[in-house]
């Protein structure tokens, strides 16, 4: 497979949104923390799967909708704020535990955040190309989508099993577990806003 310039470009875009914080990558990092390196990589698997299958769904089905029905876009919005809503209370619960008795990060959990995340919206709808490109487009980027992805997760993982290393974790769970539930709240406001001027 040759890389050429749209591919790079289409790289450090992807590169770009994927790394910044957000939902997946709050659970990928708590994860790493609270059980180590080993026990959290078969969550990439599930963030890579999710991911493409959230895209490839708003590439070929929500996003042709939304052209027709103005209310598509706003009303997927209202509900990945919905649902971060959700994830944000289960964070603040699992933080106001003992530490042993907390919950470990799931692969269905990571996988339902991931289908749900708001940057799914930003790769369909603004850095994947158009559904009508061709097969082979298609499954190129998503080829280079999934490696990129993978190196991501397994970034904020790797950081958070860091800091599982130095037994940081074993004083600070609860407050990281609360200060997460904080981020996703924020998210879940922002994208309310967002929902509500696109509207």
């Amino acid at each position: 497979m040759v890389l050429n310039t749209n591919h790079a470009i289409f790289l450090i875009e992807v590169l770009g949104v994927l790394a910044i914080p957000g939902p997946t990558n709050s659970l990928l990092f708590v994860s790493g923390v609270t059980r180590g390196l080993r026990l959290s990589l078969p969550l990439v698997l599930a963030t890579v799967v999710a991911y493409s299958l959230s895209i490839s769904l708003l590439l070929f089905a929500l996003k042709p909708a939304s052209q027709v029905h103005a209310a598509v876009g706003p009303l997927l919005r209202v509900l990945c704020s919905l649902y971060l809503v959700h994830l944000a209370v289960w964070l603040w619960r699992a933080g106001a535990q003992e530490v042993q008795d907390s919950h470990p990060i799931t692969i269905r959990r990571v996988f339902l955040t991931t289908l749900m995340n708001p940057k799914t919206l930003i790769f369909a709808l603004g850095i994947f190309p158009a559904a009508g490109a061709g097969a082979n487009e298609l499954l190129t980027s998503l080829t280079w989508f999934a490696a990129v992805c993978t190196a991501v997760a397994c970034g904020w993982i790797a950081g958070g099993a860091f800091l599982h290393s130095t037994g940081a974790h074993k004083t600070h769970l609860n407050w990281l577990y609360r200060g997460e539930a904080f981020l996703l709240a924020g998210f879940a406001i922002v994208i309310l806003v967002s929902a509500y001027y696109s509207s």
